[in-house]
């Protein structure tokens, strides 16, 4: 009587644990991809989804940027006020014409005026190449035509080409990328001062710059 009691409560209690050990197999059993994962179990990731974790976005050539990501735009602004004020308005457009060299086109425009005196401007254009030595080194050749006011209010042109380095920091912007601090050297400046009224006028100069070396300050 008592085997059969106990024969009883073994077969109940089996067929109370088997549907638990069947579902133990069938998890042991089951892919990777479609195992349940318990509780503080720590998650095994297999190469391939190492990969995919780390994946990065591919690097685009150069060749294949768009023409907007190869622009850029900015330049330079001044202003002085009091005595002698001195406003310098001079915008740029450049485009990336390979990885280390930007071309580019600008427009200048400076307007003076001294207390007691008329007021001038002068205007007109420059054409620049800059080219990346190091970071943050650039090399810059820059030809800057200017119409000037020379003696007796005679408006003529002048051409400055100059040469020489900026010191660069990007700024992370998409079309003004960096601040250039700018010395160029204008080989044409002793060529600009006005000797047309005779000695007395000799220190009459057509350049606005009051120096061959020119420091600027541009956003492009």
């Amino acid at each position: 009587m008592k085997s059969k009691i106990l024969l009883s409560c073994t077969l109940l209690f089996t067929i109370l644990i088997s549907p638990a050990l069947f579902a133990q197999n069938d998890e042991y059993y089951r892919p990777d991809s479609l195992r349940r994962e318990t509780p503080g179990e720590p998650k095994e990731y297999t190469p391939k989804d190492t990969n995919r974790v780390a994946e990065k976005k591919p690097v685009v050539e150069f060749k294949q940027l768009p023409f907007i990501e190869r622009l850029r735009a900015g330049g330079g602004f001044g202003l002085s006020l009091g005595t002698f004020t001195n406003i310098n308005l001079s915008p740029m457009v450049g485009y990336e014409l390979t990885e280390k060299l930007v071309g580019g086109v600008g427009i200048t425009y400076m307007f003076f005026k001294q207390r007691y005196f008329d007021a001038y401007s002068y205007y007109g254009g420059k054409g620049f190449l800059m080219y990346n030595v190091i970071k943050p080194i650039n090399l810059i050749a820059e030809v800057e035509p200017l119409n000037v006011v020379g003696n007796y209010q005679k408006r003529q042109w002048i051409v400055s080409p100059m040469l020489g380095a900026a010191y660069s920091v990007p700024t992370g912007g998409r079309i003004a990328k960096a601040v250039h601090f700018t010395l160029l050297y204008n080989f044409n400046y002793y060529n600009q001062v006005d000797n047309s009224a005779g000695p007395a006028a000799a220190i009459t100069n057509l350049s606005p710059y009051g120096s061959p070396v020119v420091f600027r300050i541009t956003l492009l």
